[in-house]
């Protein structure tokens, strides 16, 4: 018995290392989604569609809540989401760091058994998330300033047996989008202010303001899953998660203590005129939202469970994300005397791909149980078509976590590191004249990082 325990330590070991070597693969830049927001997914790093008898693998594949021992039970969790983005100029060097970096990150599932083949259960979550806001002299400013992306989901799930070792499950709720973006633009200031610009009504200057979109709506969400064990050591499982469309209910403003007056050129002073005329034209100035339909990609994921031994388990979770199919918000408009004038839009287009989670879990005593994992992520947007608000590069995150059975439950931390890989875009850097923006395809370097953690506690009743 000894010599059997000491291969199994080997072993577990061996993987142990392995899942660590894996870990040091070159990192690359947040995604749009988040892998989990309890703390044991995100300890994972997001991978658990195939991992039976863990309420919180349910959120990610309704079909294991049949795998629950416990006829009720439910776990409640709290954390933040940070993020961080950077833009630096290749011309000279300046760097803008983005603001607005925290969210508060709830989490909470729980699952009834019916019967014997039937369980019901709930979750809410955060499957999107996306944030950051730069100051005004920051030189992509015309195309994104500032960006603000959060949901909310509220699924009931079912799950039934068909046979001990197949089940199959659904969830279907809402999800609660809040979105925001802004952007600044440049406005005409003629001699005559009250008229548009003309040969004669010649410009004198420009004035920048910040336009402002938000929106807010409850959209439809849904999730289908399945489950096989082949044996009691190896399982395969996967599940989709449905995309999250809809047209949100827009509301617009102009965003006046950002504003400035340039010259004609862009960059030099103004006409003496246009320092007088300036504020009769930001009086006239109105607002406008650009289209509201937002489309947030869903996602198909298939997993390989194996239980090694009595104190190991891994898993390995490949998934497709649609990201071709997404769609932000248009662009809010800005209208005077002069016309409307909006941003130039993200440059690109939206694709899709492939990632993978690769996590592990040891019972390190009877109360310990300590986690692990790693990820990849898709790109969601082309080369080089990239800017620190919505990112969209390849990602990667590192992950680690603990569960410690206590007070007859258990409570389980976990943590997640997400950092960029550097890249470099000519699009970020431009010039905006009385002529309108054109960019100067000076390469900008786009950065950023950040943390996922959390603390929760479940217990079965």
């Amino acid at each position: 018995m000894a010599r059997k325990n000491s291969r199994h330590r080997a072993r577990t070991l061996g993987l142990l290392a392995g899942l660590g070597a894996g870990m040091g693969m070159p990192l690359a830049a947040q995604s749009l989604w988040l892998p989990a927001s309890d703390p044991v997914g995100i300890a994972r790093s997001g991978a658990g569609v195939a991992f039976g008898q863990s309420l919180e693998a349910a959120a990610l594949n309704p079909a294991l809540l049949v795998t629950l021992r416990e006829g009720t039970s439910a776990f409640v969790a709290a954390g933040m989401e940070l993020q961080s983005s950077q833009g630096t100029l290749g011309s000279n060097s300046n760097v803008n760091f983005s603001t607005d970096r925290n969210r508060f990150l709830p989490a909470l599932g729980a699952a009834w058994r019916l019967s014997q083949d039937v369980t019901l259960g709930i979750k809410v979550d955060n499957p999107f998330m996306r944030h950051a806001l730069f100051d005004s002299a920051y030189a992509g400013r015309f195309e994104a300033l500032g960006m603000d992306l959060t949901t909310h989901r509220f699924e009931v799930q079912g799950a039934w047996s068909i046979t001990p070792g197949w089940s199959v499950g659904a969830s279907v709720g809402v999800t609660r989008v809040q979105y925001g973006f802004r952007n600044s633009v440049r406005v005409p200031v003629p001699a005559n202010p009250l008229a548009a610009q003309s040969a004669s009504n010649p410009t004198q200057g420009l004035l920048e303001v910040v336009a402002m979109e938000e929106g807010t709506k409850t959209l439809p969400s849904y999730a289908l899953g399945f489950r096989w064990a082949i044996n009691p050591r190896w399982t395969v499982a996967g599940a989709w998660q449905g995309s999250i469309q809809g047209t949100l209910g827009m509301k617009s403003k102009i965003l006046t203590d950002a504003q400035r007056l340039v010259g004609v050129d862009g960059v030099g002073s103004p006409d003496v005129p246009a320092v007088t005329n300036a504020p009769i034209v930001l009086g006239q100035l109105t607002s406008g939202t650009g289209d509201g339909t937002l489309t947030l990609p869903g996602r198909a994921t298939v997993g390989v469970r194996q239980r090694l031994n009595q104190t190991f388990t891994w898993e390995f979770d490949l998934r497709y994300v649609q990201g071709a199919s997404t769609r932000i918000p248009g662009y809010p408009t800005v209208t005077g005397p002069s016309g409307t004038v909006t941003g130039g839009g993200m440059p690109g287009k939206f694709h899709s791909g492939y990632g993978f989670s690769l996590a592990g879990e040891m019972v390190l005593t009877k109360r310990l149980t300590g986690r692990m994992g790693v990820a990849m992520d898709p790109g969601l947007r082309e080369d080089p078509s990239l800017e620190p608000t919505l990112g969209g590069a390849r990602s990667a995150s590192f992950s680690f976590g603990l569960g410690w059975r206590a007070l007859g439950g258990e409570f389980n931390l976990g943590w997640q590191i997400r950092q960029a890989q550097d890249r470099e875009v000519p699009t970020l850097d431009g010039r905006w004249d009385q002529n309108g923006y054109t960019t100067m395809n000076t390469l900008t370097r786009v950065e950023g990082m950040g943390h996922l953690w959390s603390l929760g506690f479940k217990k079965a009743f």
